[in-house]
């Protein structure tokens, strides 16, 4: 089927390619786009040969013997390289993976397992996995193959009796995966009967992942009601890419450019190749290698009630040395060397922010109060983990990072519990007051340890989060803001960059970067505008009818058709002046003023329709004095209804 659609795209206008999904259907595509000279950009599709043979097709993550080098290299380094039997497929996809995971594990701690795949299916299965699971002694199970059969593979495992650690490949590493377990009878029976104990390499974790991601999640969330997971974050960066080299390649798009254009468009993606030409992805800066692949870090994450979350343990590569004294750090610990290849070895701190209470918010000091629990899980039992601080906090006594509630083990972790109640600082956007909508923003960073040492992700787990990684569940917390509504409190990853030399000369000409590890809990509120208006704007609302009133008042109060917009103006002015009191200084206009100066436009324009009417009266022209009030009480009307209709639809929830 990959193949005879791909020649259907061939035939048609089409200048390039996004797909496919699965490693199989890209492969037996390939070479009918490369014959078309299509460029064809995947974000999932990971066997080497897909791109190592093909110079049209371009790869938005590593590939597999990538992943699985990062496999071996975890078991090495975390948990202590162990006896590993390795059960991969016999297609391209699991021969990858085995030439990677082979080339970076010893030998005499490695059993390799082969699996004939033919038509989709796995042929003598039975045999080499009696053989993997009848292997004498403990250890670990790492299969290599695609998603399409790694769950058949997992489940063919588990039901000879292996109850020990199994590591897959990237296509795994999705809570989806655990569809394919859902109705099996032992799944029924014992829920997590399949997956307690299952790894998979990752190149993109949500729970773990920035500001970008998280706002990408929540997106995914509410379009596709379903959570994302790497698929999805790796074909975002795939479009994105292809959109940027459709920019750049200056695309003709006529019957007799089409071959040219697809030059144009492989030409523009093979120049995204370095940091400079790089395109803004999910989890950083997005460019290919000379493979046409992104070599994207590969983390580890296990499933566990349900969910799929960061390891504690992860290793992160060193790609910039200048400045760091390597034969020091690894002395610490914190380093260990692979060939040419080091990592730092990093703590994952599974974080999380319950509220207690918000009582009040300040507008006009920048600042609101609250009381919330912080709790830290993470492997090992020093303290570098919790010396954090709360740059916004504005008592620093009101939290002491030696001084926990409670502190001992949990699940195997080491746990740490606060109460903080205090002052935080805070940033206010009014530009839409008094119909605003404010992220109260509690964000504290590790200053000590650099983020390649220690991360804090989010404790999906203990938060009970929904599947985006955020929580609607509004209760008392909330209860005493009447003048505001809550609409959710959201969790994500962030990092303090720096810069600085720090004094040392090895740093003068180095472009090395050190990230401080945060986190950030945000509480999304809205003004409650109709209690703001009805406390506040009532009187203007009943100038506006006042003035209104004037248009039609006779010719015998022409006095009062002056005098009223006049004392109406002076009147709203007293207004805006206490509106003013209660947000402050700000540089800018906000829409509570705008719709003041509205006002006074109108009393403006009712005054000189006033003067008008008066003088055609006195110039015999009574009719065309009747025809300019009609006129103005049509502007004034129209003006008003205007305002209300824009304001509703901008908004109105």
């Amino acid at each position: 089927m990959a193949r005879a659609n791909a020649q259907a795209i061939a035939d048609s206008p089409c200048v390039a390619v996004l797909g496919h999904y699965l490693s199989s259907t890209s492969l037996a595509a390939g070479p009918v786009y490369k014959d078309a000279r299509i460029p064809a950009l995947t974000g999932s599709a990971a066997a080497d040969d897909l791109t190592s043979t093909n110079d049209y097709y371009f790869r938005a993550l590593a590939p597999v013997s990538a992943q699985a080098r990062s496999i071996a290299e975890h078991l090495r380094a975390v948990m202590g390289q162990p006896k590993v039997r390795l059960v991969h497929t016999r297609d391209s996809y699991g021969k990858s993976f085995e030439r990677g995971f082979a080339a970076a594990y010893p030998a005499e701690q490695l059993r390799v397992f082969g699996l004939d795949v033919a038509a989709g299916q796995i042929g003598s299965m039975d045999g080499a996995l009696d053989a993997a699971a009848q292997e004498p002694g403990p250890g670990v199970i790492v299969v290599g193959a695609a998603p399409d059969f790694s769950a058949d593979i997992v489940k063919a495992l588990r039901r000879r009796d292996i109850k020990g650690t199994i590591i897959a490949s990237q296509g795994a590493a999705r809570e989806s995966y655990l569809q394919n377990f859902a109705n099996e009878p032992e799944e029924k029976a014992h829920p997590g009967f399949f997956s307690e104990n299952l790894y998979a390499a990752s190149s993109l974790m949500f729970d773990s992942a920035g500001v970008a991601a998280q706002a990408f999640a929540a997106d995914y969330k509410a379009k596709a009601g379903t959570s994302p997971s790497w698929v999805a974050g790796g074909a975002y960066d795939a479009a994105r890419l292809m959109i940027d080299a459709l920019k750049r390649a200056d695309v003709k798009n006529r019957s007799d450019s089409k071959i040219a254009d697809r030059d144009r468009v492989r030409v523009a993606l093979a120049a995204i190749d370095g940091p400079k030409s790089a395109v803004v992805g999910l989890t950083g800066r997005l460019y290919f290698n000379a493979n046409r692949d992104i070599p994207r870090p590969i983390r580890m994450g296990f499933f566990h009630y349900g969910r799929f979350v960061t390891a504690p343990l992860q290793l992160v590569r060193i790609d910039q040395p200048d400045g760091i004294d390597l034969a020091a750090e690894q002395e610490k610990g914190h380093v260990i060397a692979f060939e040419d290849r080091r990592y730092w070895i990093q703590r994952v701190v599974y974080t999380g922010i319950d509220i207690i209470r918000v009582s009040q918010i300040d507008v006009k000091q920048n600042s609101f109060n609250v009381d919330f629990y912080l709790w830290m899980r993470f492997a090992g039992d020093d303290e570098a983990q919790t010396h954090v601080e709360f740059p916004a906090l504005l008592d620093r006594g009101a939290f002491d990072p030696a001084r926990p509630m409670q502190a001992g083990q949990e699940d195997g972790l080491s746990y740490r519990l606060y109460r903080i109640s205090g002052d935080f600082k805070a940033r206010f956007d009014l530009h839409d007051y008094p119909f605003d909508t404010q992220q109260l923003r509690l964000h504290f960073q590790n200053t000590e340890q650099r983020r390649e040492l220690i991360t804090y992700v989010i404790d999906r787990f203990g938060l009970r989060l929904a599947d985006d990684g955020s929580s609607r569940a509004e209760d008392g917390a909330y209860s005493g803001l009447q003048l505001w509504r809550f609409l959710g409190l959201n969790y994500f990853v962030e990092s303090l960059s720096s810069g600085s030399t720090l004094g040392k000369a090895s740093l003068f000409g180095a472009e090395a970067r050190t990230e401080f590890a945060g986190f950030d809990a945000a509480i999304m509120l809205r003004r409650s505008s109709a209690i703001y208006m009805l406390k506040n704007l009532l009187p203007l609302f009943l100038l506006v009818l006042v003035v209104f009133a004037t248009l039609f008042f006779p010719e015998t109060l022409f006095r009062e058709r002056v005098t009223i917009p006049v004392t109406s103006i002076l009147a709203s002015a007293v207004l805006l002046v206490a509106v003013n009191s209660q947000i402050g200084d700000v540089g800018y206009t906000v829409v509570v003023e705008e719709m003041f100066y509205i006002f006074f436009v109108l009393c403006l324009m009712t005054m000189l329709a006033g003067y008008g009417h008066e003088n055609l009266r006195n110039a015999g022209r009574k009719r065309l004095a009747v025809a300019l009030d009609h006129v103005a009480q049509v502007i004034y009307a129209g003006a008003v209804l205007a305002v209300i209709v824009v304001l509703y639809r901008r908004y109105a929830v």
